[in-house]
């Protein structure tokens, strides 16, 4: 094998080297995706509300993470719109991470809890 083979092989193993690790650093490749319990598992969606509406704080404190991130009840089952959770809607994969990170030091809202990006 030529010299100048083995150069441009090199070059190019490590600027995918090098793009592939700046694309992890960002989140290109990073699941997302949360998902719920099955929708026979979720409460219903007025357990969903009074969980919501006695849990202001907590809202309070992960709607002050982003200005874009919004807390509400969703009702993730297009077969059974009676079964709901507590939704975070979220633009930017900073905003999960925060929203993630008080989720883990909190208790919580009693009722499941999903993330959903924008």
């Amino acid at each position: 094998m030529k010299p100048s083979l083995k150069i441009t092989i090199s070059v190019i193993i490590g600027l995918i080297l090098i793009l592939g690790g700046v694309g992890l650093l960002n989140g290109f490749f990073s699941g997302e995706k949360d998902a719920h319990p099955p929708c026979e598992q979720l409460p219903t969606k007025e357990k969903a509300i009074e969980a919501l509406n006695s849990h202001q704080t907590i809202v309070e404190e992960i709607k002050a993470l982003g200005d874009g991130i919004e807390v509400e009840v969703g009702t993730p089952c297009s077969d059974d719109k009676d079964r709901g959770l507590v939704m975070i809607i979220y633009d930017s994969k900073s905003e999960r991470d925060a929203v993630s990170n008080l989720l883990g030091n909190r208790e919580g809202f009693g009722v499941p809890v999903h993330l959903v990006k924008r």
